[in-house]
């Protein structure tokens, strides 16, 4: 009974002594955001800058429970509470498009605590699209944080909470110039040069002022020059106007018949005269293939000591056509002389030939045997540059020396002391037809020449003519084979005078068969009878 009375009395004293507060602040972070740049262009990448505050929302001091009593708290611990209250942490902000005609190329960031009254920055990268419309668009900022909701007198934290909070971010669109590519032509050939043209258009709502257009290769068998990259000049540009820009093209030899990548910048100023820049846009240019010839031989035959004439033909392959062509001949042997190394073919369209030839000589040190002859054409592309084909190479043939005219005696013995007529055959050995062609003999004791010269108006390659010369020899000759030499100045079909070496020509002297001499006892009847009258003179003197 007396412990019952005890545990009594013991239960109204713990009720009457009073609880600790119960009580505390609740509250929440209030977070606001914008772009302090918020002009986006269209078709182009820019970064956006979003700052992020916090401003704090409004607080409240309550009772948790209906049986807590408030406790008296100070101005500095209310307002260390109503602080933690306030406060944003572990922050991650996503950008999105909301209503705007922008893409968002960056994910969630990060930016850690923002507590009440501080402010934390992040930056997204966006892309407006190509054909978005100016005018004023919100983004929505997704923030996700945690905070303390509600928080006790004596700091403890009643209440924590995870939210996502949505915030309209402002943006402007702005009228600016933009450009696309129309389209891209090339004249430059496969291991030559030509003209690239570009035609891009203002697609934009603005003009764009002392614009200019970089373009670039990304590889090194397309250059501008010696350069990955050229510049032209474009100036005032108007909306809807296009331009076309031209760019001088080397394509390497190694180089293929396919696409390569190019790239173009439009630099400008906007109305306002600021320094802008273009979205990259990058496009192909496909080369032409190489120029190609073929060559066709006609006469390759060269001989030694001898200047003869090589002649082909030159058939234009395409794909272009060669202007003020020039076939060039050139030969790495030292005994082989080229009088005139080009010849004119005029202008060459596609699949058309012309015929060429050259005056080639091969020197009397040179054997017999194959000469390579190399052949390169150099022409005049559409573009007005000049350019070189690829060595079109041809063996040519080397014969044996041989006379220019071959000269043989139709009837070759005469006897001494008697002079005869000498018929002598002139062949003309040559590739070609000679004229005024003057034969002029020289002839040593015993021999003796009543006319040593002759004429012969033309010889056709391989035609023969007879020549007479008056030939004697002296009484006293022995029999025996002589020769006396004969040469030839003659005109070529260019014209020109040559002198042909000096050919011997053998000739059979005979011994006098006496029917025209007179004999001794004659001689001797002669003598005396002369003696007789030169006595009988005088005698009678």
């Amino acid at each position: 009974m007396k412990f019952s009375r005890a545990l009594v009395v013991l239960l109204v004293v713990l009720v009457a002594i009073p609880s600790p507060a119960m009580a505390g602040i609740v509250g929440e972070p209030n977070l606001q955001a914008y772009a302090p740049s918020n002009k986006l262009v269209p078709g182009q990448e820019t970064p956006l800058n979003v700052v992020v505050t916090n401003y704090g929302g409004d607080t409240e001091y309550r009772q948790f429970t209906s049986s807590e009593s408030s406790a008296s708290l100070s101005d500095q611990q209310r307002a260390k509470l109503e602080a933690q209250v306030r406060s944003a942490r572990n922050v991650r902000l996503t950008l999105k498009s909301g209503d705007a005609p922008v893409e968002v190329n960056t994910a969630t960031l990060p930016v850690g605590d923002i507590p009440h009254a501080t402010q934390r920055e992040a930056t997204f990268s966006t892309s407006v699209k190509e054909n978005a419309s100016p005018g004023t668009y919100d983004m929505t900022l997704a923030a996700t944080f945690e905070h303390d909701e509600s928080v006790r007198d004596n700091g403890d934290v009643q209440n924590e909470e995870d939210k996502t909070v949505k915030i309209p971010v402002t943006v402007v669109i702005e009228e600016a110039p933009r450009f696309e590519i129309v389209s891209v032509e090339t004249t430059a050939q496969v291991g030559g040069s030509g003209t690239t043209t570009v035609t891009m258009q203002n697609v934009g709502s603005q003009t764009a002022y002392d614009s200019s257009v970089a373009l670039t290769s990304q590889n090194s068998e397309v250059t501008f020059g010696q350069a990955a990259s050229a510049t032209r000049y474009a100036g005032e540009w108007g909306v809807d106007e296009t331009r076309e820009l031209e760019y001088e093209t080397v394509v390497a030899p190694s180089a293929a018949v396919q696409q390569y990548t190019l790239s173009a910048v439009v630099n400008y100023e906007d109305e306002d005269g600021v320094p802008q820049q273009s979205k990259n846009r990058a496009t192909g240019v496909t080369p032409l293939a190489e120029q190609s010839f073929s060559l066709d031989e006609t006469d390759s035959t060269l001989r030694v000591g001898r200047e003869t004439t090589v002649s082909g033909t030159i058939t234009n392959d395409g794909p272009q056509t060669a202007r003020d062509a020039v076939v060039v001949i050139s030969s790495k042997s030292p005994n082989t002389n080229i009088k005139e190394t080009e010849y004119a073919l005029g202008t060459l369209d596609v699949g058309e030939s012309a015929d060429f030839a050259f005056s080639v000589e091969v020197t009397d040190s040179a054997d017999a045997g194959q000469r390579q002859l190399s052949y390169t054409v150099e022409y005049r592309n559409p573009d007005g540059d000049t350019q070189q084909s690829k060595a079109l190479l041809m063996n040519a043939e080397v014969k044996p020396k041989q006379n220019l005219f071959g000269v043989e005696t139709k009837n070759g013995s005469l006897e001494a002391g008697s002079p005869e007529t000498i018929t002598l055959v002139v062949t003309n050995n040559g590739d070609e037809t000679y004229r005024n062609i003057d034969a002029k003999a020289f002839a040593d004791s015993p021999l003796a020449l009543g006319d040593d010269t002759a004429f012969i108006q033309e010889l056709e390659p391989g035609e023969s003519t007879e020549v007479p010369l008056e030939l004697s020899a002296s009484a006293s000759a022995s029999p025996k084979t002589y020769s006396f030499d004969i040469d030839f100045e003659y005109e070529n079909e260019d014209g020109e005078r040559k002198l042909s070496d000096s050919y011997p020509v053998a000739v059979e002297v005979t011994e006098s068969t006496g029917g025209g001499g007179i004999s001794m006892p004659l001689v001797g009847a002669v003598l005396v009878v002369g003696l007789g009258i030169v006595g009988f003179l005088w005698y009678r003197r």
